[in-house]
This record gives C-alpha cells, structure tokens and sequence, in this order.
C-alpha cells in the first residue's frame, strides 16, 4: 500500500493544477472540459500508475501474501483500475459540479493559445510522472533554485492560486483510509482494520502532508513548466484566481478524489 500511496502522491504532485446558480453542465460539455483542461488524457496515465502501484507495493511488502492472493488482487486491480470508470467517474463529479454561470469563461480560457499549451505541458508531465517521488522532488527544486526571481515568485504563486497542497493530503489521506479496507476484502489482516483510528491517525499527520506537498508541487510545477514562457505562467496564475478559474480548480479536485476513490472502492474479490 505505501508504495501506491507513493507513486499517488508524486501523481498528484502533477496532477495538481478550480449558490446562485447550480444547475449542472451536460456530460458533453464536461467531457469537452475535461479534454480541454487536460484531465481526461491525465486519467489514463493515472489508472495505470494505481494498478501498477498497488501490485508493486504487494510484492513488496515484508510479509507479502501468497502467490495465489496476489493473483487474486491482480485480477480485482485490473477491473477496477481502469480508464473508462476512472473518466466515468471523474465526468459525472465535473457535470455535477460545474456552474453553468462558468462555463463560457472557462471555454474561453481553455480554448485559448496560452493553455493549450500549459495543458500539453501538464498532460506530458504526467505521462512521464517519476515513480521514485524524492529524485523528481530534488530535480525540480533545482530547476527552482537555478530560476531568476520573477520564474520563482511565479511558481510560489501558482502553487498558492492551485491550493493543490491542501488538495494533496485531502486525497492521501482519503485513500490512506480506503485503500486498506478495500485491500481487507482482497487480503484479511491478521487484525481488523478500525477505520475511526486510521483515518485519525492519518488527520494526525495532515499538516507535514501539506507541508510535504508545498514542495512536492512547487518542484512539480517547475519540472511540468520549463519549457514555458513566464509570461505564459503569468497568465494561468492571474486565469486561476479569477472566480471561474477557483470554482473549475475545485471542480478538478473533486473529480479527481471521485475517480481514485470510485477506482478504490470498485477493488471487489
């Protein structure tokens, strides 16, 4: 499990880039958004790294289960770790959760040069996503130390507008929890699991995962960006602030957390 957990938060340190009127948009409409914002190609190398994650970290465990368990789990993890549900999931929480009041601003922006290129910096950055998390951690804050003044400022504020490190250790910590139970259906612990105690522990620790997640995403963000202009950065942390670029940032939270989890819970023998 812990080198899922691993993997997951190097993925999300990629990944992590948004009542009047509540009326939600069309499945279309979220799916162009998802493909313009560039979640939807993200989720593929996402249901991959889970899957691949999980069975590497059983492997791996001091006192691993038997071949024919973790067969067992292989099979469970390729039905449900997949990018169809993934997207299923994640495209109903967007449709769910869009403001239709948003939605021509976000199109706007999305359709845009300057994102379109952002987004395919994104979306290569997660194919590529390093599963030894420290490496690109270090990589990336030498990339931040070599940066002029102005390149850092902008990374910290892209980090600040993203709130993609409390959006971290939100979702560790959810799957931190689930993860686990779902394993137990797979695999019975020697003890059972107590989800009250685990998830407490887990919140004990939710202030070094934020603070862990600060770098994480900083160095992230310098890794996924170099090949972009400042004035291109400029742009996406002025666009995130803006009320449409905060609601679609929590949006692509929300669907993120409803894909993983919604993968997690489908772990069935």
């Amino acid at each position: 499990m812990k080198t899922m957990l691993r993997r997951t938060a190097a993925l999300l340190g990629a990944l992590l880039l948004a009542a009047s009127a509540q009326a939600q948009i069309s499945d279309s409409q979220a799916e162009a958004l998802m493909r313009l914002s560039g979640q939807w190609a993200q989720l593929e190398s996402l249901s991959e790294q889970m899957r691949s994650g999980l069975l590497e970290g059983l492997g791996k465990d001091t006192n691993p289960p038997s071949e024919a368990l973790q067969a067992k789990v292989k099979a469970a993890a390729a039905q449900a770790f997949t990018v169809e549900r993934a997207r299923q999931l994640a495209q109903r929480s967007v449709a769910e959760n869009t403001r239709t009041e948003h939605l021509a601003a976000l199109m706007r922006w999305y359709e845009s040069p300057v994102a379109r290129r952002i987004t395919q910096a994104e979306v290569e950055d997660t194919a590529r996503a390093d599963n030894d998390m420290k490496a690109r951690t270090q990589r990336g804050m030498a990339l931040v130390q070599a940066a002029s003044p102005k390149r850092q400022q902008l990374l910290v504020r892209l980090v600040e507008v993203t709130r993609a490190p409390r959006a971290g250790a939100d979702i560790i910590i959810s799957l931190g929890v689930q993860l686990p139970l779902a394993l137990a259906r797979l695999v019975p612990p020697p003890q059972p699991i107590e989800e009250a105690q685990l998830r407490a522990t887990l919140e004990d620790q939710r202030a070094q995962l934020t603070q862990a997640f600060e770098i994480i995403t900083l160095a992230g963000f310098a890794i996924a960006y170099q090949g972009l202009p400042d004035d291109a950065l400029e742009a996406y942390a002025k666009f995130m602030a803006t009320s449409a670029g905060e609601h679609f940032n929590d949006v692509g939270v929300a669907a993120l957390e409803a894909a993983m989890l919604g993968s997690v819970a489908a772990l069935k023998p």
